[in-house]
């Protein structure tokens, strides 16, 4: 009696699990002009990555200000580190969804947790804690690709 077994195919990449690699095809056999142009915006942005990558950098950020205690960098830090692993864990290069989450979380923070700061004026300051958070993310993004890349590479 030979037994059957089912074999499955792994993937370490996180763009297989968000599903954003999926090819739609017609039973025609040929492809519509909206499954083309949606692919193709999904290749340039992925809105499943980035709502990803937003909920992650902003519990990374929380995270960072209030257990370590120390405000300012540590946010930031945790930021990096965050973006850092996200980077490192998929096969693509999302680092516009990454900087732009990392935007999002730094927003966020902010709103939650500097409200007053915006109350008396301090949209100058607001915009360089964006800014500075939208670099730090797509670095750390951009970093732990780099370092998958050079980990994946045959030599």
């Amino acid at each position: 009696m030979t037994q059957r077994t089912r074999t499955r195919e792994t993937s370490d990449d996180l763009s297989d699990v968000l599903g954003d690699s999926e090819t739609v095809e017609q039973a025609g056999g040929g492809e519509s002009y909206r499954s083309r142009a949606k692919k193709r915006a999904v290749a340039f942005f992925s809105p499943r990555y980035f709502l990803l990558a937003a909920v992650v950098l902003t519990v990374a950020m929380f995270v960072g200000r209030t257990v370590l205690f120390v405000d300012g960098l540590t946010g930031l830090l945790a930021l990096f580190a965050a973006s850092f692993v996200l980077g490192a864990a998929t096969g693509d290069s999302r680092i516009l969804e990454t900087a732009t989450g990392g935007a999002v979380a730094a927003g966020i923070s902010l709103l939650l947790g500097s409200l007053t700061l915006l109350a008396v004026g301090g949209t100058l300051v607001a915009a360089v804690g964006l800014g500075a958070a939208f670099l730090v993310a797509g670095l750390g993004a951009y970093f732990g690709g780099d370092l998958r890349d050079g980990l994946t590479r045959d030599l």
